[in-house]
């Protein structure tokens, strides 16, 4: 006979707190996507599931046509590469300095480092402006960029991780004449790896979702950020939710992608961390 499996309360609870916890996460993402992809009228009626008319792709284009998105899709696209990749290069060298060469001040500079992290970000607004202005970088893509070159979270997160190390391998490596630089490309940021990679979907997030920083320093529709155009398209008089909701999918899908592709990183990087 066939081993009978007992189930236990605990498990049965467990299951259905996992199950109620991804309705929950899912269902705002389901209505957006079903009311950015049904037509005007199916919207308006309140309608969950697609009816006889099946989906559309008119809102999508409405809202493409209602503000210069595609554009602003790319300057998104172009302020997370640059700042997700200074930010990581000037974390991944902070860290390094924090953790293996031994010198006087290190520990007041990693202190001055979680300071940053206790700093309102709305308190730096008007230095930033300041400085961005007189250097003639308003309304430029530079201008949203410069003042996010370096942020203290990836420093933390890469300095936990850096610490973990083994010093034995990275003292071998000094051993056979490799410089610092090369010690930290070769050896120290391959083996840190997923720390990385979560430092880096945390930048990418943190630029992709930017708003009052790009709405302050840009003038021009078409030099702001997808997000600043997404609320330029809610706060349009004309604008219907259908078109509303297929702009807020366009602007949700790559932090999708990102998720969805960096998440085996994400998990191992996370855990690495809480070990």
């Amino acid at each position: 006979m066939g081993r009978v499996r007992t189930v236990r309360p605990g498990s049965v609870l467990r299951w259905a707190w996992l199950a109620g916890l991804c309705v929950l996460i899912g269902f705002p993402v389901y209505v957006t996507l079903v009311t950015a992809l049904l037509p005007a009228a199916d919207v308006a009626a309140g309608r969950l599931l697609p009816g006889p008319a099946g989906l559309t792709l008119d809102n999508a284009r409405a809202a493409l046509a209602a503000i210069p998105l595609g554009s602003q899709y790319l300057v998104s696209i172009a302020v997370t590469l640059l700042q997700t990749g200074a930010q990581l290069v000037t974390a991944a060298l902070a860290a390094y300095a924090l953790v293996f060469p031994r010198w006087h001040g290190r520990t007041v500079a990693f202190v001055l480092v979680l300071a940053t992290l206790a700093i309102p970000g709305e308190s730096s607004v008007i230095p930033n402006f300041e400085l961005v202005t007189s250097l003639g970088l308003r309304d430029t893509l530079l201008g949203i960029v410069v003042p996010f070159l370096a942020v203290g979270y990836p420093v933390l997160l890469l300095r936990q991780a850096f610490s973990q190390l083994p010093l034995e391998v990275l003292e071998a490596a000094r051993l056979d004449g490799c410089t610092d630089l090369r010690a930290l490309v070769r050896i120290v940021v391959p083996m840190a790896r997923p720390q990385l990679v979560t430092a880096g979907m945390w930048c990418a997030l943190s630029a992709w979702n930017g708003y009052f920083w790009p709405l302050l320093i840009t003038d021009s529709p078409q030099h702001r950020t997808v997000q600043v155009g997404l609320a330029q398209l809610v706060a349009g008089e004309s604008t219907t939710p259908a078109v509303i909701y297929a702009g807020t999918l366009l602007v949700l899908l790559p932090t999708l992608a990102l998720v969805l592709a960096g998440q085996r990183f994400l998990v191992r990087g996370l855990a690495s961390r809480i070990a």
